[in-house]
């Protein structure tokens, strides 16, 4: 059921993104006729193909970036394949390259946005996702279960299948018993996949495991231990009878350094000469409402440990420390606060126009302008300063070998609704799986996010 309902949104993705752009043209040109690609209109139904072709029905446990990557190569597919048949069939002047350009650079982010709305209707629904067990005990397989739970990646995990007490386990997550019984459940169809999350076994003791309790699930998935590693795009590989894993390291890559760059350049300076009317009413609110500058330059510290100033319109008063200082002294409260998350919710220094600006990260599009100098990136970790770097502990070696960027994994995961621990994995998670499909996805998110003001103080 669940593939039904992702293949008829894609459908009707597609067939949205091939009338906005057969109409669009027509509106400009209104000499071409309709008729034809009224005619043409069926060749929509071969896109559902392509997305089989990729795994995208049910498309279950996909990273969205990753979800993102395999829409855009089977859209891609299929144009260049109706390119090519026009090429042969001698008759590629009935087709508007126009029309067959929108419909490629439109199709993949619509069918993707399709795809969550969806998801966000019918995935409460008791039949909606794949069906699924968690064969494991320990941190792991209670992260493995949470994970499953709170993203939306098509499964319903129906309970634990573990040696461990019930009592020790995820609280939220029915007890179905031990390994002893998962021959049963698979027998009786409960659940299509085995997901095994096992710490401290040995090669023999998780061979049995798999090979004698789990044999009867369609699919089994084996979580290995193995915390830190890029865990985005890894790949198995046979080697001589022995499983290796590939792990990718793309943003360490010359190539995919000088790709991410390019992409900063052209959106930057495109933003900066769209937004620089606001740039101006900005500035102006704010020197009208409160002395000091429009801008403000913080030091932050950056790839290679090098320092630079992160650019921001200013949303304190002038004063701060002072006014820092005096609301520490008559509250407690406050000073544990900032001493745990560096930042306040509260915080006295922010002007009432600063307020308005930080909710809607208006306060942080100047840096479009650290960006623009290869200072900053448009998506990376987030710039830290001095005093933040014993907190990161090991992680800052891993934080200075890329660029920090504007938004990134923590911005669109909760903001300062977050523990600083988490922001430090955010930041770990996205360097060490970086790829251009985790970026479009973090952009994306991050549009949600602004318009919201989600976490924003």
């Amino acid at each position: 059921m669940t593939s039904v309902i992702v293949l008829a949104t894609d459908l009707v993705a597609m067939s949205v993104v091939y009338w906005i752009a057969v109409l669009g043209r027509y509106s400009i040109s209104p000499g071409y006729g309709l008729g034809f690609y009224l005619n043409l209109f069926p060749v929509v139904g071969v896109f559902p193909i392509a997305f089989l072709v990729q795994g995208l029905y049910p498309g279950v446990m996909l990273h969205p970036a990753e979800e993102l990557r395999r829409v855009f190569c089977a859209v891609t597919t299929v144009c260049l394949i109706i390119a090519t048949c026009t090429f042969f069939w001698h008759n590629a002047e009935a087709y508007s390259r126009s029309v067959f350009l929108a419909t490629w650079l439109m199709g993949g982010p619509v069918v993707v946005f399709a795809r969550h709305i969806a998801r966000k209707i019918f995935s409460k629904r008791s039949w909606w996702g794949v069906a699924a067990v968690v064969v494991g005990s320990g941190p792991i397989a209670r992260r493995v279960a949470k994970s499953l739970r709170n993203a939306n990646l098509g499964v319903r995990v129906r309970g634990f299948l573990s040696e461990e007490q019930p009592h020790a386990l995820d609280p939220d997550l029915d007890y179905l018993g031990d390994l002893s019984v998962a021959p049963e459940l698979a027998g009786l169809g409960v659940a299509q996949y085995a997901i095994v999350a096992v710490p401290d076994k040995s090669k023999l003791e998780l061979r049995h495991l798999i090979q004698d309790y789990c044999a009867g699930f369609r699919h089994i998935v084996l979580v290995p231990d193995l915390p830190g590693l890029c865990s985005l795009g890894m790949t198995a590989k046979e080697i001589g009878g022995e499983v290796g894993f590939e792990v990718p390291q793309h943003l360490f890559h010359p190539g995919a350094d000088a790709a991410k760059r390019t992409v900063d350049l052209l959106l930057s300076g495109l933003l900066l000469a769209l937004l620089s009317p606001i740039f101006v009413l900005v500035a102006l609110a704010i020197k009208f409402t409160s002395k000091g500058p429009a801008f403000f330059g913080h030091v932050r510290y950056g790839r290679s440990g090098s320092t630079f100033k992160a650019i921001k319109f200013r949303t304190m008063l002038t004063n701060g420390d002072e006014v820092l200082k005096n609301h520490f002294a008559s509250n407690l409260t406050a000073l544990s606060e900032w001493l745990r998350d560096q930042k306040l919710k509260d915080d006295p220094r922010v002007t009432p126009v600063g307020k308005f600006l930080r909710r809607y990260s208006i306060d942080e599009l100047p840096q479009l302008i650290n960006v623009f100098r290869g200072e900053m990136s448009l998506v990376g970790p987030r710039p830290i300063v001095k005093a933040e770097i014993p907190r990161y502990g090991k992680g800052y070696g891993l934080y200075t070998r890329v660029i920090p960027g504007i938004t990134g994994l923590w911005q669109v995961s909760g903001r300062n609704n977050t523990t600083y621990e988490e922001r430090v994995r955010f930041d770990e998670y996205y360097v060490r799986n970086w790829s251009v499909w985790l970026d479009a996805h973090i952009l994306a998110r991050t549009v949600k996010v602004v318009l919201t003001g989600d976490g924003a103080y």
